[in-house]
């Protein structure tokens, strides 16, 4: 008599990360189907009455699994898994040729790893297989990357709900006279839009907000409320073969130019151009902008701060004489936007 071949203890249930899985809830027995036939409908999820041949019987049994039965058609398969006992369908190919997954093992990981993130797993993203929908500590639904997830479980960061992120920036910005409007426009994570009780809106960086550090720069009586200047001057020391372009902005340019820069009595200092701005908040963000333009597309004309250490007591901003034209073009622009009044 054939000696037959002792079934292996009940496994434990595999690895199965990255492995997308919808589920089939139309059934008396949920079925875990992979995501490559989500466009089949639930409807077609039904038994096929065809008897299991021996030799699939025994490959399932080998690879951790036993066929449940034929489903939708002659290809395909429901394996039950002997570590879970959930129901997944496979066409018989992946069955003879592969190691099979197991998608109710693979729902028990999502929420394996969801529990030790401090949420509660509730479904896969209906729209991307990469993202599922989590319900956090606070009540509140979100959706997050699952790989995002395991770092969360792994104390590598931290997860937050965006709805009382939002609820908790209106709070501060209320306690402070603001009134929180919504994302930065300039798209910086860092800073969000808000409008003074005064009517005025700005950006205003979320440190500054729950700090309290915050003026308004049409009311609030401070440098940046008050007028300013974008200016652009030409600094040479023949002596040494500097000629460089200096652009900043300031409410008194020429002190600045005189008594802040730290130029050396030698220097020849010309104040090439002034552009009058309403405030120094103004004058500030359309010099930055200059100036990350500059970096961005003509990195050649940006003066490395060696060049001019010991004649100029700043560490950015300055240019090299060719770009002269380069600049006033820039400033063309802004004075075309912001006319003098």
């Amino acid at each position: 008599m054939p000696k037959t071949k002792p079934r292996s203890p009940k496994p434990t249930r595999p690895s199965v990360r990255g492995v997308p899985f919808d589920v089939v809830t139309s059934r008396r027995r949920r079925l875990h189907v992979p995501h490559r036939s989500r466009h089949v409908p639930a409807s077609e999820w039904r038994d096929y009455p065809r008897p299991v041949p021996e030799a699939w019987a025994r490959i399932a049994r080998d690879k951790g699994f036993r066929v449940h039965g034929r489903i939708r058609n002659r290809y395909h398969v429901a394996l039950e898994c002997d570590a879970c006992g959930g129901l997944t369908a496979h066409k018989s190919y992946t069955l003879r040729t592969a190691q099979p997954r197991c998608g109710a093992c693979a729902e028990a990981d999502l929420g394996d790893a969801a529990r030790a993130a401090g949420l509660t797993f509730l479904r896969r993203d209906g729209r991307n297989h990469h993202y599922g929908l989590y319900r956090a500590a606070c009540g509140h639904v979100i959706k997050r990357q699952f790989e995002f997830v395991e770092r969360v479980a792994a104390k590598l960061t931290d997860v937050r709900c965006e709805k009382c992120l939002r609820a908790r920036e209106r709070d501060e910005a209320s306690q402070r006279g603001w009134e929180r409007l919504g994302r930065d426009p300039q798209g910086n994570a860092n800073y969000r839009m808000y409008r003074h009780s005064c009517g005025h809106s700005q950006r205003v960086a979320l440190v500054n907000m729950a700090w309290d550090q915050v003026k308004c720069s049409a009311c609030g009586g401070a440098w940046n409320s008050s007028p300013s200047f974008i200016y652009l001057a030409r600094i040479e020391m023949t002596s040494r073969g500097i000629h460089l372009l200096k652009l900043g902005f300031s409410k008194t340019p020429v002190k600045r130019l005189k008594h802040q820069l730290g130029l050396p009595r030698s220097a020849k200092v010309d104040l090439v151009r002034v552009l009058p701005m309403a405030s120094g908040h103004v004058a500030r963000a359309q010099e930055a902008a200059v100036h990350a333009t500059l970096r961005r597309r003509h990195p050649d004309a940006v003066v490395p701060p060696e060049v001019y250490a010991g004649i100029l007591n700043v560490a950015s901003e300055v240019y090299e004489a060719f770009a002269f034209d380069l600049i006033m073009r820039h400033l063309d622009r802004i004075e075309a936007a912001h006319p003098p009044t």
